[in-house]
């Protein structure tokens, strides 16, 4: 092996296919059939001063990929393979070798072992092994006896910042955190060279989030201030471009720790906006405005949330971006705004955008503040013949726009109006774009405000923006769909609306968007059809004629897909992409026609189901989204497709790979449910078996679990008594899913856990209502008929309602449901009140009732409840 494995790993990179294929398999095999042996030849090719640079440097490379994946799943698998397959005299040989190359006189080499080095130590710190490791890396870090010394040291500062990128926070404890601070901060020292103060710096950027005890040491923390701000003023520009990113990191992790500092990063911020030669040191410093304003925004939305639950804030915002507001707003209006790169795509991060958005959070976060500032800025520039100048005005009104009150801006965004829409024939198509752009938030955030009779000229002009560029035509559909949007809340069975006497020449110039050479270039189709969808989702019942007319020509093209000539891959992924945005129409026609759909349905399902015949992942969810949409509609009726239907449908809930196609028959399972009532039960046996293999499945990704939950809800409701054989599992699998901890720490796991218990509690209510059913159709619910299921699990319930209310109790949604199943079981078990009563006499249940009655949208369920609660403990 360790003789053929520099040819194979070359061969494995070839151009020549046939060559490539037999060098892969051959890694693969070895792979396989003798792991310990392979790693070890990896890491002696790597090692060896003698051999291929290249070929040492793809070793490095193949060796961490054994070691690591970007799949969890994967990544958990290669662990248990290092610590069961590879034995220990093979692991130790792989890590000898792997520290041995960081001082290797070849970079390459030395940078393959530094991240070699560092998947190994993330593996093993966090199993408390390898414990000479940060010994030796330290060691490096003073080595005077070799010549590429340097070089040694850039490696091993690379190896510490990929180890810190790779560890979890709590798997080094504070002595080895010391340890690789000490190293860090000795290489960034001003005497040392570039390549290690560079490298230094990068890893003292990973390391942040370490060294929360080293920032409660005041003198620990100046220490490593003092290093940043003076890395900020070096002559190398990526180690200001790092410094500068390090503050910013600074700011989100130990925001509490920066008054004595917030002055001199002030005054170095600012400098380095308007003087830095560099625009990448001038975005990073824009960048720390945004992270503050980002912090400020969130401590300030935390504390309002603590006013509304009566509790202590643990964190005070000390308003910095407000007090600066006077001085940042004028350095990003004149030193960022005005940088803007006309031929860069519109995705480009430069100096102009980050400028752009940094000054939207600023209006955020300092609100009233800052407008006087920024419309001197619009008023003196909005008309200047540079347009640069008329571009970087209009973006800053269109920034202002969210953040100060309301009222405030009301008679600034109607002096706008008349100007803003004129701008939309600039000669310049980056002005054209951003007009359009603050128009499309002007209808987001100031609907109201536009000046009466001013909506014709608005939407005239923005129907014929979609005729310009595809940037400035994408950028009217967002207008246009915000437009739409703001008619959200207008009665659906209004006879008309402002906009029905321009709803259908709209909806046909948009149409036609769609169908434009140009419809790929900055998701001009994608965005003309979301502007179609909310048009027709709000229309008013005078253009419901209008509406069936476009679902005919939804219905057209959809069908054309079929006969689409396909050539390439992208000409199959392009025919995929349609489809799923013509199913996504075909869903909001249908739930916005309600009843009027019903005479077209067999067609309809008939080419949904021939989209989920592809088998394509978009395509197929939208497709089962529209099926749910019919199902809701047209309720028992749908029965007649379900022959046809169901083989898709359990396809869909077995599609782990496809999570999302998953989650989508997950829903249309539970639309499905409550459409057909009792006549879903020849079928529900296998979805049942589904949703089981659902939860129990490790590799679905967890975010469709909550709506599985929600879906056992839906189907005992639907067959009501029929769900007793079901009663044991089901109420298994709900109490392991309550189990479930919500960690503080972790802010993807609290939003998740917040979601899980929706679904828990709505199948609980499912589930409770299905019982009460089932007792009233055996007229036993004088006897509570169906309270034997659910005695035995009260206490869990209780238990589970209780965890809720102490932790989400902020929530309407969680308070609201769980206030509903309180009401729904003591209407369960009202007959067997002197077994249960101890649970509905709880503190917690009497607190969440009258909180609930204090608030309006809560009110009718809390009285309720209250009631039902009243009647079982009388």
């Amino acid at each position: 092996m360790a003789r053929d494995l520099s040819s194979i790993l070359l061969n494995a990179q070839s151009q020549e296919l046939t060559v490539r294929n037999a060098a892969e398999h051959q890694l693969c095999q070895w792979e396989s059939q003798s792991l310990p042996q392979l790693m070890v030849a990896l890491a002696d090719e790597l090692s060896e001063e003698g051999r291929n640079e290249h070929s040492r440097q793809l070793a490095g490379l193949h060796l961490k990929n054994l070691l690591f994946a970007r799949d969890a799943h994967i990544s958990a698998e290669k662990k248990r393979k290092w610590y069961t397959d590879v034995d220990a005299n093979s692991r130790s040989h792989v890590k000898i070798a792997c520290l041995k190359v960081l001082r290797s006189a070849n970079p390459q080499a030395a940078h393959a072992g530094a991240l070699v080095v560092a998947k190994i130590g993330a593996l093993e710190l966090q199993e408390k092994q390898w414990p000479e490791l940060l010994g030796q890396l330290l060691k490096n870090m003073t080595t005077k006896d070799v010549g590429n010394s340097n070089l040694t040291k850039t490696s091993t500062l690379e190896a510490l910042g990929y180890l810190c990128e790779d560890l979890e926070e709590e798997a080094v404890d504070q002595t080895e955190t010391n340890q690789i601070l000490t190293a860090i901060v000795d290489g960034m020292r001003e005497d040392g060279a570039i390549t290690v103060r560079v490298a230094a710096a990068r890893a003292l950027l990973s390391s942040l989030v370490f060294t929360r005890h080293n920032f409660d040491n005041e003198t620990e923390r100046t220490m490593i201030m003092q290093v940043l701000c003076t890395a900020t003023k070096s002559p190398d520009e990526q180690l200001r471009i790092i410094a500068f990113e390090s503050l910013a990191r600074v700011a989100a992790l130990y925001y509490e720790k920066l008054p004595q500092y917030i002055e001199a990063l002030f005054t170095l911020t600012l400098t380095a906006i308007q003087q830095d030669k560099d625009e990448q040191v001038s975005m990073m410093a824009v960048e720390f405005w945004s992270s503050l304003c980002e912090e400020e925004l969130e401590i300030l939305e935390e504390t309002n949330s603590v006013d509304q639950s009566r509790t202590l804030s643990h964190r005070q915002c000390a308003r910095y971006v407000c007090a600066a507001a006077s001085h940042i707003v004028p350095v990003l209006l004149q030193s960022t705004l005005v940088k803007q790169d006309e031929y860069a795509d519109e995705d480009t991060w430069n100096l102009s955008a980050a400028g752009a958005i940094c000054l939207g959070l600023v209006a955020q976060a300092a609100g009233d503040a800052i407008v006087p500032d920024v419309l001197a800025f619009v008023e003196s520039n909005i008309l200047h013949a540079e347009w640069r100048r008329r571009e970087a005005s209009i973006m800053a009104f269109g920034q202002l726009l969210d953040g100060p009150k309301p009222e405030l801006l009301t008679d600034p965004v109607q002096t706008a109006m008349p100007v803003l829409v004129r701008t939309l024939k600039d000669n310049h198509t980056l002005v054209k774009d951003t007009a359009a752009w603050t128009l499309g938030r002007i209808c987001e955030l100031h609907a109201q405000r536009i000046p009466q009779g001013y909506l014709q000229p608005l939407v005239e002009s923005l129907g014929g923006a979609l005729q310009d560029s595809a940037r400035v035509a994408s950028q009217s559909c967002f207008a246009l769909h915000n437009l739409a949007q703001a008619f959200e809340r207008a009665p659906r069975s209004r006879e008309t609306n402002a906009l029905s006497p321009f709803f259908r020449p709209l909806l046909t110039q948009l149409l036609a968007a769609t169908e434009r050479r140009d419809w790929q270039d900055h998701n001009l189709r994608g965005q003309a059809y979301e502007a179609v969808n909310m048009l027709i989702q709000n229309h008013a019942r005078d253009m419901r004629p209008v509406v069936l007319e476009v679902m005919q020509v939804v219905l057209q093209r959809l069908h054309s897909t079929f006969s689409t000539v396909v050539v390439s891959q992208d000409d199959k992924e392009e025919r995929y992409q349609l489809q799923s945005l013509l199913c996504s129409v075909m869903q909001v026609i249908t739930r916005a026609v309600d009843k009027d759909i019903e005479p077209f349905c067999d067609h309809i399902v008939a080419l949904l189901l021939q989209v989920l015949n592809n088998e394509h992942a978009i395509a197929s969810e939208e497709a089962f989204m529209a099926l749910g949409a019919i199902a809701s509609t047209v309720e028992q009726a749908f029965d007649k497709y379900m022959g046809d239907f169901f083989p898709f449908l359990i396809k869909g809930l077995r599609n782990y790979a496809d999570w999302q196609v998953c989650s989508a028959s997950v829903g249309t399972a539970g639309d499905v449910c409550r459409a057909l009532e009792s006549r879903i039960l020849p079928y529900c046996d296998e979805i049942v078996r589904c949703l089981l293999e659902d939860l129990q499945n490790p590799t679905l990704n967890r975010q469709v679990k909550p709506a599985v939950l929600s879906c056992f809800g839906d189907i005992a409701l639907a067959v009501s008594g029929n769900f007793v054989k079901y009663l044991p599992s089901t109420l298994q699998m709900l109490e392991q899913a309550a189990a479930m901890k919500i960690s503080p720490d972790d802010e993807d796991l609290v939003e998740y856990i917040t979601v899980l218990r929706e679904g828990i509690l709505e199948a609980y209510i499912g589930v409770v209502q299905g019982l009460v059913i089932r007792a009233s159709q055996l007229h036993r619910l004088h006897d509570g008929g169906g309270s034997p299921f659910i005695k035995p699990h009260l206490g869990n319930i209780f238990q589970f309602l209780e965890v809720v209310v102490n932790e989400n109790g902020d929530d309407p949604s969680l308070i609201k449901n769980s206030v509903g199943l309180i009401g729904d079981l003591a209407t369960l078990l009202v007959q067997h009140a002197e077994e249960v009563s101890v649970y509905f006499r709880q503190n917690f249940v009497v607190e969440v009732i009258q909180e609930a009655l204090r608030q309006d949208s809560l009110r009718d369920i809390a009285l309720w409840t209250q009631t039902k609660r009243d009647t079982l403990l009388s």
